[in-house]
């Protein structure tokens, strides 16, 4: 038989052993949950791709506790088809993607903004070097509803065109795609972004408007979440976004190193050519991540003449900027501030 002592010492024991066996259940399922991983879906080929693999490849997301998995569609409006099915959590994508599901009945909504401006440039065959040379002409976007079909909109009004009207328009997938078919003869004209606009240069082709140097107001790469994910998961956000927004800053500060990534997933080692990616990365890039309204306006003017629901839409009903003024008020950005 135990003496009393040692029955209130072992009790004790069991006592401290239960404690620790609760707190192995109850902290295993957070981390449990902290490792699974977060899906997002970035359109692409494009420079647009560099951006969202920055983080990945650099180690931030895992720096901020998140295992981001990155998925590729050939398209934006592909991309916000999964989007509303919940099967990725945030959308590296275009603004006219959000807004138009958004009107439609989706709880998207726009969290962030890296690239306020048009990043692309009109690439035309080598006998066309005049905007009234495009009249009659196919020019290749990737598909309807897609940020380069926004583009070609909105910059060819610009040059007294009427886009409606003067060409066709052509949905051509990719933008390898839509370059190989331009210098096939099947495209007279397409949109690309670096590095394909210097690509088309050096194989003869025409650049006819780099449309960068317009400074067109327009949400060209958001992230985009849902209101039900932000409220359910709203440190997820917040870490997703750190990561993103360091991958901005880690670019331009570790050139070389950023320009390893273009080679990884741009497939070119063209040293002319990564030069001028890079230069494009910064020049495009907003260091605020907050999304642009006379931008989203533009956009919603172009959503409108396909969805009709969005005309007199408001800018601010399509953004949500709670998380990045939560990371300014933290000093989240100061740090990166100092370095540049």
């Amino acid at each position: 038989m135990l003496e009393v002592g040692e029955c209130v010492k072992n009790n004790k024991y069991l006592t401290i052993q239960a404690f620790l066996i609760l707190l192995l259940a109850l902290v295993v399922p957070f981390q449990a949950r902290a490792e699974k991983p977060v899906m997002a879906g970035v359109a692409g080929p494009a420079v647009n791709l560099v951006y969202a693999y920055l983080a990945q490849d650099a180690g931030l997301w895992r720096k901020y506790g998140l295992d981001v998995r990155m998925i590729l569609f050939e398209a934006g409006s592909t991309l916000a088809q999964v989007a509303r099915t919940g099967e990725v959590s945030f959308a590296i994508n275009s603004g006219p993607t959000t807004i138009a599901s958004r009107t439609q009945g989706a709880d998207a909504i726009m969290v962030a903004a890296m690239v306020n401006t048009l990043p692309y440039s009109l690439v035309t065959a080598k006998s066309i070097t005049k905007w009234e040379q495009l009249k009659g002409k196919k020019v290749g976007i990737s598909r309807f509803g897609s940020g380069t079909d926004t583009a070609i909109r909105l910059v060819s009004r610009r040059f007294g065109l009427d886009p409606m009207k003067d060409f066709i328009v052509l949905q051509g997938g990719t933008q390898p795609s839509r370059l190989q078919a331009l210098l096939a003869g099947s495209l007279d004209a397409t949109l690309v972004s670096p590095p394909l606009d210097l690509t088309a240069k050096k194989q003869g082709l025409n650049i006819m408007v780099n449309i960068a140097d317009l400074g067109i107001p327009y949400p060209q790469l958001v992230i985009e979440t849902s209101e039900r994910f932000n409220r359910e998961q709203p440190q997820q956000v917040k870490n997703f976004l750190k990561g993103f927004i360091e991958g901005i800053y880690y670019a331009a500060t570790n050139k070389e190193e950023t320009k390893k990534i273009i080679t990884k997933y741009l497939k070119t080692s063209d040293p002319e050519i990564l030069e001028a990616t890079h230069k494009s990365f910064l020049q495009v890039t907003d260091y605020s991540a907050n999304p642009n309204l006379e931008g989203i306006r533009n956009a919603i003017e172009e959503v409108a003449a396909r969805v009709p629901a969005a005309k007199g839409k408001k800018p601010e009903e399509f953004v949500d900027t709670r998380f990045l003024k939560e990371l300014e008020k933290e000093g989240f950005f100061k740090q990166f501030q100092k370095k540049n």
